[in-house]
């Protein structure tokens, strides 16, 4: 038997959560946009539908407003992970938080994802109840109600306006959209959008008066709706954010008065690119998927990054801060656990994002998709090394017992899928066989499943339960995804390290990789 492993001490409940929220939040993207995409269009309600889609906004402008107020006020954060850590939560809570995310995902076994859009409203309703049953529970689960009041009295409410002002990011949107008629930029941007089209050399068709623009049988209209208002709000809300909290050391006037209008222009210059994409996509694509997929999350997405960029660029920036930047050693990112555990899972749901938002079939994004999960794997060699063993054979006989019994009860139905290239099998191969494997255990028993381990029997069944309910929607057939992952937290749990949940993983792909070859059957994989 093999030595066990160095698996990373556990941390505070307050790390688990925030990457839980994160994995969940990507996971409810990927799921409703990949599985089952929901046509507003085709529901009863289209306003609520569209609401409900804006969430996702709000929630994504949510965890980066946080993620940059802890960032800049690391003491802060130090005294909530304290007060976490000295008075948790009942554990009740955890479940009541579990109970939620179930609740967000009931509607695609209930309903099935071709008829959820005509069942929107009661979907609609159980996710809007699993969604404020997650976000209590976790909260709660963290530490009681009372502390968190006591925490936020203590910075003067500031973070709680900071969160309103994110989740309001779409609303201020609509209140600034009126600016945007007023200053004539909707023929600019119509011009401009059709001169790069022009110079991509595209045949483009126009009409100026009311501002379409496109070319074969996909136009659009660029009127307010295509503003690009979003981005100039998400920047506001966090150079806002960033000037408050940087008040006493950073240079006001240069600040508003030289790099905003900047990033206002650049946010600007990002949405008329992104009008083009668009548009290229619904003619050379799928019309449905620019608006549908592109249209949904592209855009925050981009509009997201140019903020995050400012405002990195202006914690750098020396001649807007009135002492000098420090330029001391900081700490490797590559070289902290925690983050090795769960930043891979992160960058795999991401790409899975960008891939529904940039590709009509998502499947055929695999090869962007695993060259992105190398990267992130060499990039946390470090501690991976020290992680990973040599497998035990026990491990890898479970591996292939688990991918036999995928195959054997898998639903006989004829693949769709074309052939693939070359090129995309090798690609899909190395992540399904060894990618995949990795990043999946690393982040569901590396790191949610040590984390629930705090002794007793109780928290033992925990830790081998909640983290396979999430892993079991990560694969179509729930129940079978559930039950094999409870077979690699089982190898994780006995061994006291990863290296046997890997390789059985990995066999049990491996298995069902060669019979996809096999039968060309590429759906199984």
């Amino acid at each position: 038997m093999t030595a066990p492993e160095a698996i990373p001490p556990r941390r505070s409940r307050l790390t688990l959560m925030a990457g839980l929220a994160v994995v969940e939040l990507l996971t409810v993207i990927v799921t409703y946009q990949v599985m089952a995409s929901i046509e507003c269009r085709n529901t009863e309600v289209e306003f609520a539908c569209r609401a409900l889609r804006s969430m996702t906004a709000r929630a994504l402008a949510v965890i980066t407003v946080l993620a940059l107020y802890f960032w800049l006020r690391p003491r802060t954060y130090q005294a909530l992970r304290d007060t976490a850590g000295a008075t948790s939560g009942a554990s009740v809570w955890l479940t009541v938080h579990a109970l939620g995310v179930l609740l967000i995902f009931l509607p695609i076994p209930l309903f099935g994802t071709e008829e959820i859009s005509q069942r929107f409203l009661p979907t609609l309703l159980i996710m809007s109840s699993g969604g404020a049953l997650a976000a209590l529970g976790g909260l709660l689960w963290i530490t009681p109600a009372r502390h968190w009041w006591h925490w936020l009295r203590s910075d003067g409410y500031f973070l709680p306006a900071a969160i309103l002002g994110a989740v309001l990011v779409p609303d201020l949107a609509d209140l600034i959209r009126p600016l945007w008629d007023v200053s004539n930029l909707s023929s600019l941007t119509f011009f401009l959008v059709f001169l790069v089209l022009l110079a991509l050399g595209f045949d483009v068709a126009v009409d100026p008066p009311t501002y379409i623009i496109g070319y074969d049988d996909f136009f659009v209209q660029i009127a307010s709706q295509c503003s690009g208002v979003e981005g100039i709000a998400l920047i506001t809300i966090f150079m806002g954010l960033y000037a408050l909290l940087m008040k006493d050391d950073l240079r006001m006037r240069r600040y508003w008065l030289g790099l905003y209008p900047l990033a206002v222009l650049c946010s600007w210059l990002f949405n008329i690119l992104r009008i083009a994409i668009l548009i290229i996509i619904g003619a050379e694509v799928s019309p449905e998927h620019a608006l549908n997929g592109f249209h949904s999350y592209a855009g925050w997405l981009m509009f997201t990054a140019v903020a995050l960029t400012v405002v990195a660029a202006a914690h750098r920036w020396s001649w807007l801060h009135r002492s000098p930047r420090p330029k001391g050693a900081r700490p490797r990112l590559a070289e902290e656990s925690l983050a090795a555990l769960i930043v891979p899972f992160i960058v795999m749901m991401l790409t899975s994002v960008i891939a529904s938002a940039f590709w009509p079939t998502p499947s055929d994004a695999y090869p962007f998709r695993a060259v992105a999960m190398v990267c992130v794997l060499l990039y946390f060699r470090p501690v991976l090394m020290r992680l990973l063993r040599r497998p035990e054979a026990i491990a890898v006989l479970a591996g292939l017992v688990v991918g036999a019994l995928w195959l054997v009860t898998a639903p006989v139905s004829p693949s769709d899928m074309t052939q693939p290239s070359a090129m995309w099998i090798a690609f899909r191969l190395l992540g399904t066989i060894a990618l995949v494997p990795v990043i999946e255990e690393l982040f569901f028993r590396g790191y949610l499943q040590n984390r629930l381990l705090r002794g007793g029997l109780i928290w033992t069944v925990l830790a081998l339960l909640l983290p396979n309910l999430f892993f079991g929607l990560l694969h179509e057939r729930y129940v079978a995804g559930m039950l094999a992952g409870l077979v690699f937290g089982v190898l994780a749990l006995r061994s006291r390290g990863l290296t046997n949940a890997i390789a059985a993983h990995g066999a049990a792909n491996a298995l069902i990789a060669i019979y996809a070859m096999i039968t060309a059957n590429w759906a199984l994989i």
